[in-house]
C-alpha cells in the first residue's frame, strides 16, 4: 500500500470517527416479563464476558445493572475529561461539578443515564480540604447496556444487539456460595484516633465549630471478589442503597443507610441525614434498650438536631422556600451493627437550578463532614493523616432528565489498585468521648469486614 493511500485511509477513519461521535445515538429498549434476582444475573453477565466495566445499584423499587462504557466523564486534580466513541477532551478544573453537568449535556446520547460515583475528595474545589486520591476523583460512565430490574420484570435498554443479554437472562444457573476471608485488623490506631478525636473536642468546645465527623481507614492488600463480597454483604446487611460496581483501577461494594440526594422528574430534592448513633445486640431487651437512649441521650438528640437544622437550610439555598420540609422527624433506622436516628429533608427546586447546583450545596453530607461544614472540613482535613477518597462522597446515577439516586458512601469496602480500604467515622460534639466514639466506628467498620471475599 503506498504512503498516499495509508494517509487518506487514515484521513478517512478519522473523519467517521468525527462524525460518528457527532451523530445521536438512541437506545433500543425491550421489556421482558420474567423477574430474575439481580445477583444471579449479574453473575450471568459476567461469567458470559459481556460487561468489563459495570455496576448494580439498588434502590427502592428497582435494581439497576448497567454495563460496558459508551461515554464518560472524569475529573482529576487538574482537568475534567470527557471520553466518547474514542475521542477524548479535556479542559481545566473552574467548576468542575458545572463542568461536568455541561460535558454530560454536549454528548449525544438520548435519554442517557450516567453511573459513578463523586468521591469525597471533590470537596478540596469548593472547600478547605487539600487531600485527594491519585484515581479520579468523580468518574461517570454512560453505558452501552442498562438493565432495570423489578418485581415486574426487566427493562432492557442497549445501543448494541441484545442477544447475548437474551442468553444470559435465559440462564437459570444457581448463584455461587461465598466464604468470608476477613482480614486481620489490630486496632493499632485506637490510640492516634483517640487522642485526635480529643483535639477536636477541644475546638469544639472553644467555639471553632458545632461538630465535625472523623473517621479512620483500615487498608490492606488483596483483590476483592466484587460479586462475592456484594452477594454475602447482603445476606446480612439491610440498607436503603447498595451497590457493587467496577470502573478502570476503582471498584466498591457497600449497604449505605444513607442517602445524598434524590431528584424525581417534579423537581423535589430529598436528602436523608442520618446522626445518633447506638450499637445493635442480639439480646431483643438490650436492643430495645439501647434504641430508647437514642432519644434520652442528649450527645445523640444534639447531634441529630444539629444536622437537620443545617439540612433545611441547604435545601432553602436552591428550592422554592415554601416547599422546604421536614419529613419522618426522628426516626429510628436499624441495619446489621448499628441503629441511627434519621430524618428527611426537601423542597422543589427554583426554576433556574438543576441536581448539580443541589449536589454543589449538599456535597458532601452534612452526617460525613460536620457543622459548619466548611471549619469541619478544615479540621477533617487538618486531623485525618489519609484522603478519602470514595468513602464518604456519593455513588448512584444521574439523567439526562434531571433526576438522581445518590447514596452515601458509608459501609462500604473500595479497591484502589492492588489496595482495599475500609473506612468508618463517628460524629463528635463537645460531649464526645473519644473511647466511646472509637468503639463506634468499629461497629461501623464490622458491616464490610466481615464480609469480605477476596479473589
Amino acid at each position: 500500500m503506498s504512503p498516499i493511500a495509508t494517509q487518506a485511509d487514515t484521513q478517512a477513519a478519522a473523519q467517521s470517527a468525527a462524525q460518528s461521535a457527532t451523530q445521536s445515538v438512541i437506545y433500543h429498549e425491550l421489556f421482558v416479563p420474567s423477574p430474575k434476582d439481580p445477583q444471579c444475573l449479574l453473575q450471568n453477565l459476567l461469567d458470559f464476558g459481556l460487561f468489563s466495566s459495570y455496576m448494580l445499584y439498588q434502590g427502592d423499587r428497582e435494581t439497576r445493572i448497567a454495563g460496558n462504557t459508551l461515554g464518560s466523564i472524569s475529573v482529576s486534580t487538574e482537568a475534567v475529561t470527557c471520553t466518547y466513541m474514542g475521542q477524548t477532551q479535556s479542559e481545566p478544573i473552574t467548576d468542575p461539578l458545572k463542568q461536568v453537568e455541561s460535558a454530560l449535556a454536549s454528548l449525544p446520547i438520548e435519554n442517557w443515564t450516567a453511573y459513578g460515583y463523586v468521591s469525597f475528595d471533590m470537596a478540596r474545589f469548593y472547600s478547605p480540604y487539600t487531600k485527594a486520591i491519585q484515581q479520579p476523583l468523580l468518574n461517570f460512565f454512560i453505558p452501552e447496556t442498562e438493565l432495570h430490574i423489578t418485581d415486574r420484570g426487566i427493562r432492557i435498554r442497549s445501543v448494541k444487539p441484545i442477544t447475548k443479554i437474551l442468553e444470559a437472562l435465559s440462564i437459570d444457573a444457581p448463584l455461587r456460595s461465598y466464604k468470608a476471608t476477613p482480614p486481620v485488623v489490630d486496632f493499632a490506631d485506637r490510640e492516634y484516633y483517640q487522642t485526635q478525636v480529643s483535639k477536636l473536642i477541644q475546638a469544639i468546645r472553644e467555639g471553632h465549630l458545632h461538630k465535625a465527623i472523623l473517621s479512620r481507614s483500615v487498608k490492606v492488600k488483596g483483590e476483592m471478589d466484587l460479586l462475592g463480597t456484594y452477594c454475602l454483604g447482603s445476606q446480612s446487611n439491610n440498607s436503603v442503597r447498595s451497590y457493587c460496581f467496577q470502573m478502570d483501577n476503582v471498584s466498591a461494594v457497600g449497604f449505605s443507610p444513607e442517602i445524598l440526594m434524590t431528584v424525581d422528574r417534579d423537581r423535589f430534592v430529598i436528602t436523608n441525614p442520618l446522626a445518633g448513633t447506638r450499637p445493635r445486640s442480639e439480646d431483643l431487651e438490650q436492643d430495645q434498650q439501647l434504641n430508647r437512649e437514642l432519644f434520652t441521650d442528649a450527645k445523640e438528640v444534639k447531634e441529630h438536631a444539629l444536622s437537620i437544622w443545617l439540612a433545611q437550610d441547604e435545601i432553602g439555598e436552591f428550592c422554592i422556600p415554601e416547599t422546604v420540609k421536614v419529613f419522618d422527624f426522628m426516626q429510628v433506622k436499624q441495619y446489621r451493627c448499628v441503629q441511627h436516628l434519621s430524618s428527611r429533608v426537601g423542597g422543589e427546586l427554583k426554576p433556574e437550578k438543576t441536581l448539580w447546583d443541589a449536589l454543589k450545596v449538599l456535597f458532601p453530607g452534612i452526617t460525613v463532614s460536620g457543622i459548619d461544614k466548611q471549619n469541619a472540613l478544615a479540621w477533617i482535613d487538618r486531623l485525618e493523616a489519609e484522603p478519602r477518597g470514595l468513602y464518604a462522597g456519593g455513588i448512584g446515577w444521574v439523567d439526562s432528565h434531571g433526576t438522581a439516586d445518590l447514596a452515601i458512601a458509608i459501609r462500604s469496602a473500595y479497591q484502589y489498585d492492588e489496595s482495599i480500604c475500609f473506612n468508618a467515622g463517628a460524629g463528635i460534639v463537645a460531649e464526645s468521648i473519644p473511647e466511646s466514639e472509637y468503639v463506634e466506628s468499629v461497629n461501623k467498620m464490622n458491616t464490610m469486614l466481615t464480609n469480605l471475599v477476596l479473589k
